[in-house]
């Protein structure tokens, strides 16, 4: 880059002039004109200080001091971090009790379906039954009174009909 190699030959007197051109440089690196934006904005503020008849502003850039904690804090810390942890233990013990007894209620309820579909087969094969005794009933020309009706009642066999009480 030619204009990087230009500000490199370049003496400078002053401070300032400095700064800038070290701001020019990032800007060139960084392909982003904010370090030049900040210097700039900064010797504006400088000038107006001196011209107002204020003294100059030193100002230094320091790393970020890194806080660390005390005794107190990270016992603190590590405690949070244990009750957090015994906490989400309890909670996932919860979820699987909860997931186990729903488990046990879907198979109960697959039993109690089972046993009713078994029940639903078995009456319908009793419907049936009746339905064909009722066929053998009008077939016949046995004629019923009201008080004979009661009175014989009929046992379902294979394919015959058999009356209890005789006639």
């Amino acid at each position: 880059m030619k204009v990087q190699r230009d500000i490199e030959k370049t003496k400078f007197n002053n401070e300032d002039d400095e700064k800038m051109v070290e701001a020019v440089k990032q800007c060139l690196e960084d392909d982003s004109c904010l370090p030049l934006i900040k210097e700039e904005i900064k010797l504006k503020i400088q000038c107006k200080r001196v011209i107002s008849g204020e003294e100059e502003l030193k100002v230094e850039h320091r790393q970020p001091v890194k806080y660390l904690l005390t005794e107190e804090e990270v016992f603190k810390r590590n405690r949070r971090k244990e009750q957090n942890r015994r906490s989400a233990v309890r909670t996932r013990a919860r979820q699987k009790a909860r997931i186990a007894e729903l488990e046990k209620d879907v198979s109960s309820l697959e039993e109690d379906q089972c046993s009713l579909e078994q029940t639903i087969g078995s009456l319908r094969t009793e419907l049936q039954t009746l339905e064909n005794m009722l066929k053998i009933h009008k077939c016949s020309k046995v004629k019923l009174t009201s008080t004979c009706r009661f009175s014989i009642p009929l046992l379902p066999t294979v394919n015959n009909l058999v009356m209890l009480g005789g006639l």
